[in-house]
């Protein structure tokens, strides 16, 4: 039995998801922070339980081929890129092993084939959306596991737009006496700024969660943020808004919107097609590789341009308008009724006319397609984090479509869900991991599943 207090060796054999070393002794499995599959190093053990313990790094004794210095001044402190002590091919192997492994333990599929992740030539500076908290001394990021912020002056995985407009914001609250939100009292004027930026257009947004009606001496803001992005084009400032947050709770944002200048969207590009953002929409963080990832999932699709063509827990429709111009028709199914909104618009921004976007619960608005005699050739899965609701996937099962498209950013979720796919008559064909999120632990994976012939055989 491992003792608190006390250090031991081990050799780091994988990562967990949060970026922590996980190894083992007497047995025991062991987490370890800031350490590198391949690295043997001495571990204080502070905290233990049943079947496995926590550790502190102390000393790395011998170090992996993979272990490589942060670039990052803040790597050490801030939770958001765990992995930027590892090599970019290393994590790219991680980050294919992940996917294997989930598949294998919670899917139960063996020998899944899992490609190669595809990575970036360049995985720096990606991140199109940026949420920084704000305390009264600092905006910045979390540190992991905790409320506590650190004051990023840097980021290189956001886009320069986004820390330029927090340093304005940084010296505005300074210099004007705008006081901060305070979590525990409830009291303070900035909650949170999201900054939106537009890759292909230049376009930028600034979103002020705000614990009040409005910003004093707001127009000097605006110009202060303008200010500080007029030097990096082909950036410019094209919407700042107000989002109104007066909840105690730990919701972002709030349900009320003024737009303080500019425009209420902007728009982005990605490949032949226009995208409008709002505050709200759900938008890829990572533009470059969102091609990259539709462009797979198209090719899962196998359209013919006689399919229709169901696009589940849509967003703004981004996947379902890639696809549309291979199907004979695409419909869409999204919960929130203003992204719903912006993704009928997108459809008409493209000029897209088969492809139409319902508001509703995608469990309960596909019978009802159903039973309107629609059929589906392909259904196309991107849902949440937490997966897809078990109604659904019966209901996607009883559609019957010839292949079920499922676009994951959690290979557990995405393992669990298939095992259920495969109990009610589909076959898992193959994974494409894809990097959307450099240097942290997070995956995005691409799944292709075809229908089970009905004497059992497969394809």
């Amino acid at each position: 039995m491992l003792e608190k207090g006390q250090v031991y060796e081990m050799t780091v054999e994988d990562l967990s998801n949060e970026g922590q070393g996980i190894g083992k002794i007497g047995g025991m499995t062991v987490f370890a922070d800031d350490a590198v599959v391949g690295d043997r190093i001495a571990v204080e053990i502070t905290k233990v339980k049943k079947t496995y313990a926590f550790g502190q790094l102390k000393k790395i004794i011998t170090p992996s081929a993979e272990r490589t210095e942060a670039l990052c001044r803040y790597a050490g402190e801030c939770g958001g890129c765990s992995l930027q002590n590892m090599s970019y091919e290393g994590q790219l192997k991680l980050k294919k092993k992940m996917v294997a492994d989930k598949l294998l333990r919670i899917g139960g599929i063996e020998n899944p084939r899992v490609h190669d992740t595809i990575g970036m030539d360049d995985p720096w500076r990606y991140r199109n959306k940026a949420q920084f908290p704000v305390s009264s001394s600092s905006i910045g990021f979390y540190k992991v596991k905790s409320h506590e912020i650190v004051n990023c002056g840097q980021c290189l995985i956001q886009a320069v737009p986004a820390e330029k407009i927090a340093g304005a914001l940084r010296e505005f609250m300074k210099s004007d006496h705008i006081t901060a939100y305070d979590e525990k009292t409830g009291k303070g004027l900035i909650r949170h700024l999201i900054v939106k930026t537009a890759f292909q257009t230049g376009e930028v947004m600034a979103i002020l969660v705000i614990n009040g009606k409005g910003i004093p001496n707001s127009e000097k803001l605006v110009y202060m943020m303008d200010d500080a992005i007029n030097e990096f084009a082909p950036y410019s400032l094209e919407s700042v808004v107000l989002n109104i947050n007066k909840k105690k709770t730990s919701e972002i944002m709030g349900e009320e919107y003024i737009t303080l200048a500019g425009k209420p969207t902007i728009l982005e590009q990605a490949g032949r097609l226009s995208f409008e953002i709002s505050p709200m929409s759900f938008y890829q963080v990572n533009p470059v590789q969102m091609v990259k990832l539709y462009e797979k999932a198209l090719e899962y699709a196998g359209l013919t341009g006689e399919e229709t063509l169901l696009d589940l827990y849509c967003g703004v429709g981004t996947i379902g308008l890639y696809c549309a111009s291979k199907a004979k028709r695409v419909i869409g199914v999204e919960s929130v009724k203003a992204t719903v909104l912006d993704a009928n618009r997108n459809a008409v921004i493209n000029g897209i006319v088969n492809a139409e976007f319902i508001c509703g619960r995608s469990e309960e608005e596909l019978p009802k397609l159903l039973e309107k005699g629609i059929r589906a050739d392909v259904v196309i899965l991107d849902p949440p984090r937490a997966g897809c609701d078990t109604k659904l996937l019966e209901a996607v099962a009883e559609a019957n479509p010839k292949r079920i498209v499922y676009v994951s950013c959690d290979p557990a979720t995405l393992a669990r869900d298939i095992k259920i796919l495969c109990e009610k008559g589909y076959r898992f064909a193959e994974a494409q991991p894809v990097d959307m999120f450099p240097h942290t632990g997070h995956v995005e994976c691409v799944v292709l599943m075809s229908k089970v012939k009905k004497n059992k055989t497969e394809k």
